[in-house]
């Protein structure tokens, strides 16, 4: 139960990493903190939410983009897997308004935004798969 809850957080902080590569490099995305400290001061809150947007966008990966993708199959078979990125894209803005919905977290302006940083963020988590895999604990 604890290797598996630590191969979240692992997973989840890479994602957070990969979240801030795209909040730097993409415009129309950006991380908001709330408006009162989550922790003390609130000097900390920002790292605090870029995991809290990292593990949201890890949960919905793993339970709605596998429906997403079976949903859309005929339309990926169809446009020879090129849907699959909108289905991200889709899952970044969903990711999005959660966050938003706790009071915290992701803001994605347009779908053109979420599109390119859904795949930044693809390209980031697939260079980081390495790390991430040595820091989880093996069964």
């Amino acid at each position: 139960m604890i290797g598996t809850l630590w191969n979240l957080l692992v997973r989840a902080a890479g994602t957070a990493v990969a979240l801030w590569v795209v909040v730097n490099v993409v415009g129309g995305v950006d991380v908001l903190t709330p408006s009162s400290p989550l922790v003390g001061d609130g000097s900390n809150d920002r790292v605090i939410v870029y995991l809290l947007s990292g593990l949201v966008i890890l949960l919905l990966n793993m339970t709605v983009r596998p429906v997403l993708h079976l949903i859309g199959l005929p339309v990926s078979i169809l446009t020879l897997g090129l849907f699959a990125l909108v289905i991200n894209a889709v899952v970044f803005i969903l990711a999005a308004t959660v966050t938003e919905a706790l009071g915290m977290g992701l803001v994605v302006n347009t779908f053109g935004a979420a599109f390119w940083g859904a795949i930044l963020m693809a390209v980031v988590n697939w260079v980081l798969g390495p790390l991430v895999a040595m820091l989880q604990t093996r069964r």
